[in-house]
């Protein structure tokens, strides 16, 4: 093993940024202990699994932590997916979904990959969307019922997952500029995680700014990049900034005007710095390849979507998590495993631009720029691209559509998409598994425990953050916090409720018990939640690091020990000075 310290940015972008903006290296090295303590807690917290409200889910022994075991020195394994929604295919192009009510037929591969430009399409006189509906319009539903496989005659349900750009979920999302006469000029692709941005956001947000305007916008403003409470709520009203009480500035909204949908319009909005997409952070890809690695029956593990449905670690009939997890599954059965340092999902660019053509024979490779990330620098030569652009001035006389892949016109970017790839990659260390198969996930009908799922302060609960970070707990503090949870007691109350921290210098009241809570973000079914909300007060000298919490149901004894009613990691972290 080699010793290992701490955990790289994606790419190593974060020297690259700091230098860009002119910040120093004592900031430098701020930001990166905040991400590395980020991927530590994600880590930890994939490891333990859920052994609250699932069983045989835990623990995911054969995904090892290369803080506390070192990182292996073996060759990486590289993981490659196709980026276009596999589940538009899957669900649309089928005969069966003319049993859900809506379309009466099938829809082409053309309308499809129009489908993914939009988020809309027209049948016959209706137009369908895959978010928020506007007037005259109709959500698509999609079957509820996919595992084993799909039943196209059961219950249907609206399409996921949400958001403006929530069907890019293939860990690629990308907007399109286009020009007057409605044309692609211009498409910018990113694979960066959302957290980077938050991470980065809470240190210095004028930074996180200077990002954008150097990648999207020049026009971008830092108040454009404000969360702002959606509807008048206990902690703001609606069009306020939501007031981060741990920083003391207004929260990160990762899905603001500039990085949102896939449309852009230079100086108005539009873009795609970092992903949206609820799935797409890299959280999950953490927690999805330690849960792939719990091996189960062989009537279920030699087949990607057999397994998922199985281990429950993703959605199934995407591109990407089958995929990952099958991989990631085969690769544990001959050695413990996990993510290559540095974490991250990357795009690989085409093999070959030989056949990319112009309108009259024209070499268009040079239009393809990347401009965040490098290739060629990953395990096996792979790329470790986080951002690039295919973008032809007006100057050239012609559009993207003008052009063509290997003789396909490019008239969507699901033409490009199909020469591309995203990777991960995995590392083994050599230290043998336990190969005990488990039985199937499933729900806990006796003994369920409340599994703590996010932990953000109150304001940033009404205000709907997506935050997958762990709370700052600043020494010296009392702050309102909401604690989220899956499968804790309806019938618990303020009087019963009992939740703890691992550090007895933080302790807490709760205040209020929700038996509704917000979703879950890297959670594409995360199921219902609930909530506590509590009143957070940190000791003054503190010591910085990671924090451990837990809730307790009324109905649990008085002090379980960690066997009994295990610590969660990952929720909450004591900052450094």
């Amino acid at each position: 093993m080699s010793s290992f310290t701490s955990f790289s940015t994606p790419a190593h972008q974060g020297p690259k940024d700091y230098k860009q903006l002119g910040l120093s290296a004592a900031d430098l090295a701020a930001f990166q202990k905040g991400w590395s303590d980020n991927v530590a807690g994600w880590t930890a917290m994939s490891i333990i699994g859920n052994p609250w409200s699932n069983l045989n889910d835990a623990p995911r022994d054969n995904y090892y932590n290369p803080l506390t075991a070192g990182m292996g020195t073996a060759t990486a394994a590289v993981v490659e997916w196709t980026p276009f929604p596999n589940r538009l295919i899957q669900f649309l192009t089928n005969p069966g979904i003319t049993n859900g009510g809506q379309l009466t037929a099938p829809l082409t591969m053309d309308e499809v990959q129009a489908l993914a430009d939009t988020g809309q399409i027209a049948q016959n006189g209706t137009t369908y969307v895959l978010y928020d509906p506007q007037p005259g319009q109709v959500l698509l539903k999609i079957p509820a019922e996919r595992c084993p496989s799909i039943n196209w005659t059961g219950k249907y349900t609206d399409f996921s997952p949400p958001g403006p750009r929530g069907w890019q979920d293939e860990y690629c999302e990308w907007s399109i500029l286009r020009n007057a006469a409605g044309k692609m000029q211009s498409i910018a692709f990113t694979c960066e995680n959302p957290a980077y941005y938050l991470t980065m956001w809470r240190q210095n947000p004028k930074a996180v700014l200077g990002i954008y305007k150097a990648y999207i916008d020049p026009t971008v403003q830092l108040e454009d990049l404000y969360l702002r409470y959606e509807y008048d709520q206990p902690t703001g009203k609606k069009g306020d900034p939501v007031i981060d009480p741990t920083t003391g500035n207004p929260a990160y909204d990762p899905t603001n005007k500039w990085n949102r949908g896939p449309s852009r319009v230079i100086g108005s909005f539009g873009g795609a710095m970092h992903l949206t997409s609820p799935p797409n952070t890299l959280s999950a890809e953490v927690y999805l390849a330690a849960a792939a690695t719990i091996q189960r029956s062989s009537s279920v593990n030699t087949n990607p979507q057999t397994l998922i449905c199985c281990a429950q670690y993703g959605q199934n009939f995407r591109n990407s998590d089958p995929n990952i997890g099958f991989a990631a599954n085969q690769a544990s059965r001959t050695s413990k495993l996990t993510l290559t340092d540095p974490v991250g999902l990357y795009i690989q660019q085409p093999q070959s631009f030989a056949g990319w053509q112009g309108p009259n024979g024209e070499d268009i490779s040079g239009y393809w720029q990347i401009t965040r990330g490098t290739a060629g620098t990953g395990p096996n030569g792979s790329d470790q691209i986080l951002h690039v652009t295919f973008d032809i001035p007006d100057s050239a006389g012609f559009s993207i559509e003008d052009c063509t892949i290997y003789g396909i016109p490019i008239s969507h970017v699901g033409v490009i998409l199909n020469q591309m790839k995203i990777a991960l990659a995995v590392t083994p260390n050599g230290d043998a598994p336990d190969l005990t198969a488990l039985a199937c996930v499933a729900d806990r009908k006796t003994g369920l425990q409340p599994w703590p799922v996010q932990l953000l302060p109150e304001s940033l609960f009404y205000g709907e953050s997506p935050s997958d970070l762990p709370a700052l707990l600043v020494p010296g503090t009392t702050n309102r916090f909401v604690l989220i949870v899956q499968g804790a007691d309806e019938n618990t109350t303020p009087a019963t409720a009992r939740v703890a921290f691992s550090d007895p210098n933080v302790t807490c009241v709760v205040e209020k018990f929700l038996k509704n809570a917000s979703a879950v973000p890297g959670q594409t079914n995360g199921g219902g939640t609930q909530g506590f909300v509590m009143s957070v007060t940190v000791a003054k000298g503190a010591a910085p690091g990671p924090v451990m919490v837990r809730a307790l149901n009324p109905g649990e004894g008085q002090n379980p020990t960690p066997d009994e009613h295990p610590w969660e990691a990952g929720q909450a972290l004591i900052p450094s000075a």
